[in-house]
């Protein structure tokens, strides 16, 4: 409403007098009112005191009667004050109506109305009761005639005194409320001015420096507040001038280095703006020099849409690998925040085509070698048990011959394993997009496993458990290759679980993901291994893993096939107390 602090402050001014003014009157019309009102019962309370009353009720009953309490009161005119605007009554005592009138205007005995006071006498009682919502003051003394009220002597009093004073009262606050009215007018004209003239200095300097020039300095004429805020202000200007080169300088050397990075980094809104383009990032891209490309025009909504971006934590990532023009990318797409708020998306673009090509390359010669291996290693094992055959006939040594084709023989499984886990990697690696994908119930899936492994977990005096949180829905995907997932996981479980342990197998569906959790209560993994345990041949403990039947390629098979289907595979663990894996894999509408 008020937009000037002039007018603030004179509007201030002018209420705060109005209202000490209301205050002061109200005080005064209240309090003259209430003196008129004791002054005239304390003046009928001195005339009739008990005494005299007394004398009264003894004249009534001489001869005199009425007439000598007439008499009587007549000699107390003065002291009673009885006037125009006061005037006395000699009442019945019964019916209340006037008998004798002390009024120079007889007619207004008989328009006289009960009031409290009057029928309080009535009753033998003094009625002296104060009642300043009335427009008149009485006061009602009964004279008793044995235990009978005889007469009342009414006084009444038309307030019309004390009504002149209160008008005149009221005239001097309304001329005391505009005169203070017009001071407090000039007091805060000349305050507003003390006080509006610093600040329009400040509101110059402000334009100014939004302008960009931080070299006006405004004087300080007062050391009060105000100074001070002019002072302060003058000091923010120095420090936002030094503060906004040293930005600039680190922005230029940002802007440098992202120009003539060879990785591509991209900007975008809230709404998927672009809002930053390098030209590594264009020429990776193939986007024209003065294209500004929206979010979906860059990404398909296959590879990546922008709302689960947003969401993740700060400082983490989301990497994907896109193909442009025979090229394959690597994409990081990670938020940023402005404010505490997310501000928009931050993607970091790199060309990993060579690199892939030399893990293709690798890839295939272990294809090349575990083909190779696996013929002589079949023929090996044909021949030992042709070995453990003879033996068997007696031609040989049993016990010695026996012990080392037994060698023999679980090397040559094993070494069979192993080959069977780099023909499926490498099948993995080339062709598991293309694997065939069906609906089918997960849960149901997870439970037939846990079923069929429970007999190893009791062989181990384990307690296997399957227990499903809610009611989840078809996934599509490859059942077998799942299973095998699954499998291994529990069968890890199983192997490193000592006998007495427990083995918690629990499915979730939530957030549209189907959450599989494995957890066990074994030997643990330690901290340092956990960020390497789904490296290929990678074992926390080689001589236990191998004791034990290991490859090194299972989590590392999990690993791909879990991904292929855009899912993750985590795993949480604490040396002796256990390990927890967590499988989750999205569910597609």
């Amino acid at each position: 409403m008020f937009k000037s602090i002039s007018l603030k402050i004179g509007a201030m001014f002018v209420l705060l007098t109005i209202s000490v003014i209301i205050l002061i009157g109200t005080f005064m019309t209240d309090t003259t009112d209430q003196y008129y009102h004791d002054e005239f019962y304390k003046v009928n309370a001195a005339v009739f005191t008990e005494e005299y009353v007394n004398t009264l009720c003894s004249s009534i009953q001489g001869d005199s009667g009425v007439q000598g309490v007439y008499d009587s009161v007549s000699a107390h005119y003065v002291q009673l004050g009885i006037d125009s605007f006061r005037e006395c009554y000699i009442l019945d005592g019964k019916s209340g109506k006037a008998i004798e009138s002390f009024a120079s205007n007889k007619e207004l005995a008989s328009s006289l109305e009960l009031s409290p006071n009057i029928i309080s006498a009535m009753s033998g009682t003094v009625g002296d009761v104060v009642n300043s919502a009335y427009s008149y003051m009485d006061y009602a003394v009964p004279l008793m005639t044995g235990d009978a009220v005889s007469y009342i002597i009414y006084i009444k009093d038309t307030k019309e005194e004390s009504n002149t004073v209160l008008r005149n009262v009221f005239t001097i606050i309304i001329q005391a409320l505009l005169l203070g009215i017009a001071i407090s007018l000039i007091f805060a004209i000349l305050l507003s001015v003390t006080i509006i003239s610093p600040i329009k200095s400040l509101t110059q300097k402000s334009n100014r420096m939004a302008s960009g020039d931080f070299d006006y300095v405004i004087d300080v004429k007062s050391p009060d507040e105000i100074g001070q805020l002019t002072e302060t202000f003058n000091y923010m200007a120095s420090e936002l001038k030094s503060t906004l080169g040293a930005i600039q300088s680190e922005k230029e050397k940002v802007e440098t280095i992202v120009q003539y990075m060879s990785d591509g980094v991209l900007a975008f809104d809230l709404s998927g703006n672009i809002i930053h383009i390098n030209p590594a990032a264009k020429l990776l891209l193939g986007i024209p020099d003065d294209a500004e490309p929206r979010f979906a025009e860059v990404f398909e909504a296959s590879e990546i849409s922008l709302g689960p971006i947003l969401y993740i934590k700060h400082f983490e990532t989301v990497e994907r690998v896109i193909k442009r023009d025979g090229r394959e990318i690597s994409a990081y797409f990670a938020p940023f925040k402005t404010d505490d708020k997310s501000g928009g998306i931050v993607v970091v673009l790199r060309d990993i085509t060579e690199r892939e090509k030399l893990d293709k390359s690798r890839r295939d010669f272990v294809a090349n070698v575990s083909h190779e291996l696996r013929t002589p290693l079949t023929t090996v094992k044909s021949y030992t048990e042709t070995l453990q055959d003879s033996v068997s006939d007696g031609s040989f040594d049993k016990e010695m011959f026996n012990s080392f084709l037994g060698v023999i023989n679980s090397e040559t499984d094993r070494m069979t394993r192993l080959v069977k886990d780099l023909l499926l990697l490498s099948s993995l690696d080339h062709s598991m997009k293309d694997m065939p994908m069906d609906d089918f119930d997960i849960g149901l899936l997870t439970q037939n496993i846990v079923s069929k492994l429970a007999h190893s977990a009791n062989a181990k005096k384990q307690t296997l458990i399957y227990e499903p949180t809610n009611q989840l829905p078809l996934i599509h995907g490859n059942i077998d290759r799942l299973e095998q997932v699954i499998t291994n996981i529990i069968t890890n479980a199983i192997k490193y679980t000592p006998q007495n342990g427990q083995i918690l197998v629990s499915t979730v569906f939530m957030f549209d993901s189907i959450t599989i959790k494995v957890k066990d209560t074994g030997i643990g993994i330690p901290q340092k291994d956990i960020e390497h345990i789904f490296e290929r041949f990678y074992r926390v403990d080689k001589a236990r893993s191998r004791e034990m039947g290991g490859t090194g390629l299972g989590l590392a098979i999990a690993k791909e096939i879990v991904e292929a289907h855009d899912g993750t595979i985590s795993i949480k663990s604490t040396v002796g107390a256990g390990t927890e894996v967590m499988i989750k894999l999205p569910v597609k509408s």
